[in-house]
């Protein structure tokens, strides 16, 4: 019995699927990159992987986020504050119920020691 809602792990299938290039590409920058902050490093496979999660997860609050930065301009910090929250919310929320999906299918870089 999962963790995770049927309808969660039905879309965390699907995004493992077509996120893997992604994950291992993050992983394996992650891995080579150890002692440096992670804050800093591997911006292009973290942008990338969490493109999915926008896309697959989180797709109502990014969309209204883009849209909101889009009308505000130069503004967009300030306008979009509620959007930028939400969808910040959202993305956490994914993540660590991801952690949750990849504990339960075992979701392993096949590289890793």
């Amino acid at each position: 019995m999962s963790r995770n809602t049927k309808e969660f792990n039905r879309i965390a299938d699907r995004f493992a699927e077509e996120y893997k290039e992604q994950r291992l590409a993050l992983e394996q920058c992650l891995q080579s990159r150890i002692n440096d902050d992670i804050n800093f490093v591997c911006q292009r496979q973290k942008s990338a992987y969490l493109e999915g999660i926008a896309q697959l997860f989180c797709k109502k609050e990014y969309d209204a986020g883009v849209k909101c930065q889009k009308s505000a301009g130069e503004k967009w910090a300030s306008d979009c504050f509620k959007e930028n929250v939400a969808f910040g919310q959202c993305t956490d929320r994914v993540l660590k119920q991801m952690y949750v999906y990849n504990l339960e299918h075992n979701q392993k870089n096949p590289t890793a020691n």
